[in-house]
């Protein structure tokens, strides 16, 4: 600056007399209070760290900083009191760290990154990826205030490591101000020049402690190109699922004998899910229970034909003497009143209109003629009888017995399906070819349930955004059958989107059954199949491998400088994460949290976000 000057002449150096002064007057006036304060027994303290208070005051400051707009939705959604107080903690266990090490801050540090036009502010190392979002919604409320431009905002928004700057010129000489840096501090923070200046020492002191934790770690070429591979290197394989309700509901032969041997082999679950079953499915005064078949929005002739095949097939069941309630568990698409036996209550005010009017009609006891459609699909509705308690009673008992039973029987069957499948693929074999010829024995030539009839809407009542309900009949939709061929839980093959070596091939995967599949995709020739089905929550999969992209070091070389530079963050973010847990574990006993402060305020009154007006099936 000297030399400045210097070369500039007389004028320059008034007018750098006048920039000194500034200077010698901001740290004169603003000097810092070297010590820390201890909480006596009397203060109010959002929290205490190793006895020492940080009081309301502080953490108030900090949250301000970190969201100056004062959006109460943006603080709930961000949890910011939470994150604001955790910044403090971490603040003073580093500050704690460094004089420990020797490390220290000057004033003339603390003078010359406020006269620069920075400040600082604690984010949780252990919240990295949470820290973009806010330093981005930070940074953002600083423009709508005025404390930045644009411009600056988006250079440093990304950047969450850096002091924050802060627009402390004047906007006529573009200097440094003392006035508009007392303004500014005001609206930043609400605490005085020389109350912001002892915190920002803390934050600096703060912050050199994280560079000598982060500034060490370092990425080698070897190391860079190795998780380059790692991420751009993908796949894409063919998964069929052997599903167990599939086979349960049609590879497994139930015979009476059969069912009777494993209820006593197995009398202690029985008797249990037995109970649990009864209770459900006993009828009760006023209760609707329904079966769906979901059809897809916009669905063709051809899939409501195979829908109502569904419902008429569950109907059929029912007429042969299975309950209602097990029948709905078995076959209804609306998964949350299928887990009670289709119970949905005894009101029927929320209910899609068409739902309604037919639920509203019934008596007791009965059950819709055919199938009601709504904008979810076909339904078929009963209404609860009390008074029939006798006769529903050994239904469910024979119903759930038949089921357990076949769902004991269905996971080995699942398995020697998908293994027959997967062989089949592998002697050359289509997928399609493999899964025809592998079901084709349970495509029984049985005797067609009477298909149901699709009942008019009655006048007046709308369909809540179904089709025309009337228009739907089993004389105007193709002839469809309900069976192994046509049910949707049928083996059917899906093609997973590209993953890498760190992804999720398909949804229901196991870690192991993640590694086993990962690791094939990635050493395999495209259309190998994996040598054993893998294992999900409700199927055994065959695996074929599509695709097999491999990144390469000429992809690599023209991403390098951006990538290593991403990762050196990541890994420095990761030890720093690293180094403040440790710090908080080493601390927790002497950490005290006042828990009021960091509860935010609920506008609702603690009721549900569901809206009371969203109609139901």
């Amino acid at each position: 600056m000297l030399d400045f000057f210097r070369q500039k002449g007389l004028s320059n150096v008034v007018y750098g007399a006048v920039i000194v002064a500034t200077i010698l007057a901001f740290v004169i006036t603003f000097r810092p209070n070297a010590t820390s304060k201890t909480a006596s027994l009397s203060e109010t303290c959002v929290a205490r760290i190793r006895g020492r208070c940080i009081d309301p005051k502080d953490f108030a400051s900090a949250y301000r900083i970190l969201m100056p707009s004062k959006s109460s939705t943006l603080s709930r959604k961000m949890n910011l009191k939470r994150v604001a107080l955790d910044g403090l903690v971490e603040r003073e266990l580093l500050d704690d760290e460094a004089k420990r090490l020797g490390i220290a801050v000057t004033d003339s540090e603390v003078t010359d990154q406020l006269y620069a036009g920075y400040v600082r502010v604690s984010v949780p190392a252990s919240q990295a990826s949470v820290a973009q979002s806010i330093f981005q919604e930070m940074y953002q409320s600083y423009v709508r205030a005025g404390l930045m431009s644009q411009d600056v905002a988006q250079e440093h928004f990304n950047d969450r490591d850096t002091a924050i700057p802060v627009d402390f010129r004047d906007p006529k000489t573009k200097m440094f101000d003392m006035k508009v840096y007392e303004r500014q501090v005001r609206n930043l923070s609400n605490r005085s020049s020389t109350e912001f200046r002892i915190e920002q020492g803390r934050e600096l002191l703060a912050a050199k402690m994280r560079e000598v934790v982060r500034d060490p770690i370092r990425v080698s070429g070897a190391e860079a190109w190795e998780e380059y591979e790692r991420r751009y290197s993908t796949a894409t394989v063919a998964w069929t699922p052997v599903k167990e309700s599939w086979t349960a509901r049609w590879t497994v032969d139930v015979q009476t004998t059969d069912v009777a041997s494993w209820v006593k082999d197995h009398q202690a679950d029985f008797d249990k899910a037995l109970e649990t079953h009864q209770k459900d499915d006993a009828p009760k005064e006023g209760h609707i229970r329904h079966i769906l078949v979901k059809l897809p929005y916009g669905a063709t002739e051809d899939e409501k034909a195979v829908g109502l095949a569904k419902l008429s097939w569950a109907a059929a069941r029912i007429k042969a003497g299975d309950s209602f309630a097990e029948v709905a568990r078995d076959a209804s698409d609306d998964t949350g009143s299928a887990a009670q036996g289709g119970d949905v209550g005894d009101k029927t005010d929320k209910f899609v209109p068409p739902f309604k009017a037919a639920a509203d009609a019934l008596k007791p006891g009965e059950t819709t003629g055919g199938a009601v459609e709504t904008q979810f699909g076909y339904h078929l509705i009963e209404r609860d009888d009390p008074s029939k308690a006798a006769e529903i009673e050994p239904q469910v008992k024979r119903s759930l017995a038949r089921d357990m039973y076949a769902k004991s029987k269905a996971t080995q069957a699942a398995q020697i399906l998908a293994k027959k499948i997967g062989d089949a693929m592998r002697d050359g074999k289509s997928a399609d070819d493999a899964i025809r010829d592998a079901i084709a024995p349970y495509v029984r030539a049985e005797k067609r349930e009477t298909a149901l009839r699709v009942l008019p809407a009655p006048a007046g009542v709308g369909d809540g955004g179904a089709a025309d309900a009337g228009a739907a009949s089993p004389t105007s939709l193709p002839d469809k059958h309900f069976d192994a061929s046509t049910d949707g839980d049928r083996p059917q093959t899906q093609t997973s989107t590209a993953f890498n070596r760190g992804g999720d091939p398909f949804t229901g995967l196991s870690p192991d059954g993640t590694a086993s599949v990962i690791a094939f995709s990635f050493a395999g020739k495209d259309g190998d199949v994996m040598p054993e089905a893998v294992r999900t929550t409700d199927a055994f999969v065959v695996v074929q491998l599509k695709q097999h992209k491999v990144a390469t070091h000429e992809e690599f070389d023209k991403d390098r400088d951006a990538f290593e530079q991403e990762l050196l963050r990541a890994k420095r973010d990761e030890a720093l994460s690293l180094y403040v847990k440790r710090l908080r574990e080493r601390a927790k006993d002497d950490i005290k949290i006042e828990q009021s402060y960091i509860e935010e305020v609920k506008v609702d009154g603690g009721a549900s976000n569901t809206s009371d007006d969203e109609d139901e099936y």
